[in-house]
């Protein structure tokens, strides 16, 4: 609250300042303070103590001779303390040259000459207070409407409107637009969902809020500006260059280490984010109805940067920035970067190529990611030119280094599958009979049908194969010595391993019941002795086709494949047979 105001005299001549006193008493009344000063310092003094006590001082009167400096010096370090304060000297020593510099150093309002006209002093200061008044005014509603702009560019932001060429908020249109070239970041928080099951409303938007207070500094650092908040979620411009928008990015994955810091010592959980970038052409613009505009970017650059986003989920790195930002980048040197993927984006049919930034890793994390990355790369390019074979061998040494790596798991993965649900030219089949006559017989039925055969003379040597080399498909006996065919079939069903091969029994027991049991144990099919070889032929191969149609359904959701044009490949590839 602000006390009345006050009128300072200052003179060193004490019947001058009581003459002041009684005509400001008697021209103002009550409605101002009279304070006196002899000396500078006291005024300075008595100054800084009514500004302290919440008084306001409109107006300052001093002489200009006085005993320690003069009336000009002191108006100025009274203009230093509070500039707004009008200044009025009153002397009759002042030459023109003083008068001049007091104006302009410490914007002396007037210079009254002693002896003075009462008329003279009461108008003068009457004006001076007026003027003072006037300015606190204006001085108010300026800041009163800086504070509007201000929070308005909290809401629009300032660069936004530079880009549409708007100086002032009020000029702003619906419809104003602009096409431009920059980058697009998005950035979001691992897991929001589940995390803020466990806090209450309150406490979301203030963990919500810490989180972003860390973070805006840094994207504005790096010459870029947020577009907008998508709750948890950031979507910032960068229309500089590339560059910026990678080097915020990876200030922010630093900047996050920090946080969790202070977060694991609170007690809290620790949160992970994710950060797409991608660079190409948009559109800026206001967009709404007459009572209500926002500001927007509408363009597939900002589509494909949220989706490349969404990919560092899959790939566990938290950072991935597209090939259009990729080449964009003065020297990509600089950075830790290696190729993670080509995805087909939603709606399109090219293909973008995907690269990681690892400079937010760990250190430890960024050496074995640099040592890995030949065999990495060499791995990516072998898998996109649909050599799994030799894919499977690169990935495989980049986990010998890394186990961690989870994108190289993931294509280590997907070799594994895409190889297991290609069915072979040659498949391979497991005879199990002690008889030699029936094995020769069948061995030579299947090899001449370009099948791969191995022979097992009883159900214990058939059990230790298999676990040396996984057949497609077994050709059982029952009656064997040491371990019967029902018994070996049994066993294999029972392991996890083994469980999923198709197993025929081929025996010359023909009732029912052996049959019930053959299939009870676990067997799709049951071939009487004597056998007729079409039979055979077509029995084995309807249950491997079986079988393989069922792996492929079981297999076929478990591979991480984002390029639509590779994924059809590879459907062709596992429907034919064939590489």
């Amino acid at each position: 609250m602000v006390n009345k105001s006050v009128i300072l005299c200052v003179d060193d001549e004490q019947t001058i300042l009581e003459s002041l006193k009684i005509e400001l008493k008697q021209a103002f009344s009550d409605q101002y303070l009279i304070e006196t000063a002899e000396c500078s310092e006291e005024a300075l003094e008595l100054v800084e103590q009514l500004l302290e006590e919440n008084y306001e001082v409109p107006v300052v009167i001093s002489d200009y001779i006085l005993p320690d400096i003069k009336g000009d010096e002191l108006l100025k370090l009274i203009h230093a303390i509070s500039p707004a304060t009008v200044k009025v000297m009153l002397t009759g020593q002042a030459d023109r040259e003083t008068v001049e510099n007091t104006l302009k150093h410490a914007k002396l309002y007037r210079y009254i000459k002693k002896p003075w006209q009462n008329e003279d002093l009461v108008f003068t200061v009457s004006e001076a207070i007026k003027s003072y008044f006037r300015e606190k005014q204006l001085t108010d509603k300026n800041q009163e409407l800086e504070r509007k702009v201000t929070t308005f560019y909290k809401f629009v932001p300032v660069q936004f409107l530079k880009l549409l060429n708007i100086e002032e908020y009020d000029k702003i249109k619906l419809g104003d637009c602009v096409e431009k070239n920059m980058t697009t970041m998005f950035a979001d928080i691992r897991g929001f969902t589940t995390l803020s099951e466990t806090m209450t409303p309150q406490e979301n938007f203030k963990f919500i809020n810490g989180y972003l207070t860390q973070m805006e500094p840094i994207i504005d650092k790096y010459n870029g500006f947020i577009d907008k908040y998508i709750g948890d979620a950031i979507m910032a411009l960068f229309p500089t260059c590339a560059d910026d928008a990678v080097q915020a990015a990876i200030a922010m994955l630093k900047k996050l280490v920090d946080y969790n810091q202070g977060r694991q010592r609170a007690g809290y959980q620790l949160i992970n984010i994710g950060i797409g970038i991608h660079t190409g052409p948009l559109m800026l613009g206001t967009v709404g109805g007459q009572n209500r505009m926002d500001g927007t970017v509408i363009s597939d650059a900002v589509n494909l940067a949220s989706r490349v986003e969404g990919l560092t989920k899959i790939y566990g790195t938290p950072l991935l920035i597209t090939e259009q930002t990729y080449s964009s980048l003065t020297d990509v040197s600089q950075y830790h970067i290696r190729v993670i993927d080509c995805v087909t984006v939603k709606g399109k049919t090219k293909t973008v190529t995907v690269y990681e930034v690892f400079d937010g890793n760990s250190p430890p994390g960024i050496k074995l990611k640099s040592e890995t990355q030949t065999n990495f790369e060499q791995g990516f390019k072998c898998f996109h030119n649909e050599k799994f074979e030799e894919a499977l061998v690169f990935f495989d040494k980049v986990l010998e280094s890394n186990e961690n790596d989870t994108a190289a798991q993931i294509y280590f993965n997907n070799c594994k599958t895409i190889l297991s649900m290609i069915m072979p030219q040659s498949p391979h089949i497991l005879i199990v009979d002690d008889t030699p006559f029936n094995t020769d017989l069948l061995s030579r039925l299947l090899t001449k049908n370009h099948f791969e055969v191995s022979v097992a003379e009883n159900g214990e040597m058939a059990l230790s194969m298999v676990k040396n080399r996984r057949p497609h498909l077994i050709l059982l006996d029952v009656m064997m010595p040491i371990m019967d065919g029902f018994e070996t079939c049994r066993r294999l069903k029972a392991d996890s391993q083994t469980q999923d091969i198709p197993v025929i029994f081929i025996s010359a027991l023909v009732e029912s019941v052996d049959k019930v049991k053959g299939f009870k144990v676990g067997a799709v099919d049951y071939i009487t002795k004597p056998f007729q070889r079409q039979e055979v032929l077509v029995r084995v191969r309807t249950h491997l086709n079986l079988s393989h149609l069922q792996q492929q359904y079981q297999l076929k959701n478990s591979i991480v494949i984002n390029n639509c044009e590779l994924k059809a490949k590879i459907d062709r590839m596992i429907v034919h047979g064939r590489f």
